[in-house]
């Protein structure tokens, strides 16, 4: 299983070596998305990352830091269907807290050539605490208060859970507190925390105080805090927490 961080920025103005928040988790020969913030299609295939592997997108909320890429994701998965014919027709839900946002994005894309007429369809399917995936990942969702309800009273802030191979990750998306995990956070191989609303020292110290069990803490959708000093910052967590921690750039992989 191998894990690729292709944005690691909140939402902040064009930074040089970094775009807002995506990742992916490489599972045999499948690909999932957890968030598509700008350029995540465009860096995933300079890193020969196969598109057309893609079999689910995973979206935390509807923030454009989290989403703005996701119109060119689907986009240049069709243009490469165009150029291969080495694929039979598939699937790709969408889970998104958001429906009517989708819809939007597959209006605008409507609009392009061919009607945007594809080989994959992309059924939209709206995010919900519980279990969302049983195979081949197991993905769960909690709602989170880094949003308010929808008028409706759907949450529309989610952060996810990841069980796979025998590994756990945590995926916080935006969260109001870090106590929005507490449970999850009690023992996991990977965090993945977001830092664009949060000291990343107080985390430390929080999970440290928790005796949190976590395999390693990676931080990602980095705030002013670290785009500032990541240096600085890490070796203040470092001496902060005996878990392992790390801070993101677009590009990292490695496997789990």
């Amino acid at each position: 299983m191998r894990l690729t961080i292709l944005g690691s920025c909140s939402g902040t103005e064009p930074m040089a070596d970094r775009h807002h928040t995506s990742w992916t988790l490489e599972l045999g020969s499948e690909l999932y998305w957890f968030d598509a913030g700008e350029g995540c299609s465009y860096t995933a295939h300079l890193l020969e990352i196969d598109l057309l592997r893609t079999r689910g997108i995973f979206l935390s909320h509807p923030h454009m830091d989290h989403v703005g890429g996701l119109p060119n994701l689907l986009w240049t998965m069709r243009k490469l269907t165009s150029v291969r014919r080495d694929f039979s027709p598939f699937e790709v839900p969408i889970f998104t807290p958001a429906p009517s946002q989708i819809a939007s994005i597959l209006g605008m894309l409507g609009e392009t050539e061919g009607g945007f007429a594809t080989c994959f369809s992309m059924p939209v399917k709206r995010v919900s605490d519980g279990v969302l995936m049983k195979a081949p990942l197991l993905v769960e969702a909690r709602h989170n208060s880094h949003l308010a309800p929808a008028m409706d009273g759907h949450w529309r802030s989610f952060s996810y859970r990841i069980t796979a191979e025998e590994s756990a990750i945590i995926y916080s998306g935006d969260v109001e507190s870090i106590r929005e995990l507490d449970g999850w956070t009690d023992s996991c191989d990977l965090l993945l925390m977001e830092t664009g609303h949060h000291s990343p020292m107080a985390v430390c110290s929080y999970l440290e105080a928790k005796k949190a069990r976590i395999g390693r803490l990676l931080f990602v959708h980095h705030g002013r805090t670290i785009l500032n000093d990541p240096e600085g910052v890490l070796q203040q967590c470092r001496s902060l927490t005996s878990i392992p921690v790390d801070i993101a750039d677009d590009g990292m992989n490695f496997e789990l």
